[in-house]
């Protein structure tokens, strides 16, 4: 939701996960008292956050995720509609056929928690095109671009799992793993895998899930 009077920084951009609660709430100001708001929760929820009277809600229940968006939303109102969806990733598998390419978010969509969506679809179109160049036969170029397709985004699919995992799964079996996790992580935050910035060229082995979970 766009929503605007809002309190605090301009100059800061605010993403706060509880994964107690499996919930987020983030605020992007982009000047004027504006911000692109966002509340991430579970689709078990006994309610979904949509229409303009929902508003009450969306405000409350990011406060209850994140208490210090209690002052940023203290005076903030709604400049544009309140729109839900889900977010879970989905793909197809190997996206060419007789001819037809799938870039975007037709061959692939992930998680916008974690902003790929547009780089995704950058590199689908780099990729494709590097591909059309280097071969002659159009099909063979497709069905090369199509594996490589699968590779980079497995890759993005794996490290998103990760961090819903540890950051936004409320299960006891992820509080469990976030008892191990998390005091490691503190200490040396590189823990993290750092795919969301820097791509989906970063490996995704058992040792970067391992060091990420506290498990070495």
């Amino acid at each position: 939701m766009l929503v605007g009077d809002l309190c605090g920084r301009e100059d800061l951009g605010l993403v706060i996960y509880n994964p107690d609660l499996g919930s987020a709430a983030a605020a992007f100001p982009f000047g004027g008292g504006r911000a692109r708001a966002y509340f991430g929760y579970q689709t078990s929820a006994a309610y979904r956050i949509q229409r303009r009277d929902k508003l009450p809600l969306f405000f409350s229940e990011s406060i209850r995720s994140a208490p210090i968006f209690a002052d940023i939303y203290s005076k903030a109102k709604d400049c544009g509609p309140l729109a839900s969806f889900e977010t879970s990733d989905s793909w197809i598998e190997h996206p060419y056929r007789e001819g037809l390419a799938l870039i975007g978010d037709a061959a692939a969509t992930s998680d916008p928690c974690y902003g790929q969506g547009m780089g995704l679809t950058l590199r689908d179109v780099r990729v494709l095109r590097d591909h059309l160049r280097a071969d002659s036969d159009g099909n063979r170029a497709g069905h090369a671009y199509a594996a490589e397709h699968d590779s980079y985004f497995g890759r993005c699919h794996k490290a998103s799992s990760w961090l819903r995992f540890i950051f936004q799964d409320p299960t006891p079996r992820a509080a469990r793993q976030r008892q191990k996790a998390m005091p490691l992580i503190a200490q040396d935050p590189t823990r993290v895998p750092d795919h969301t910035a820097g791509g989906p060229d970063l490996p995704t082995d058992d040792f970067v899930r391992d060091r990420f979970f506290g498990e070495i």
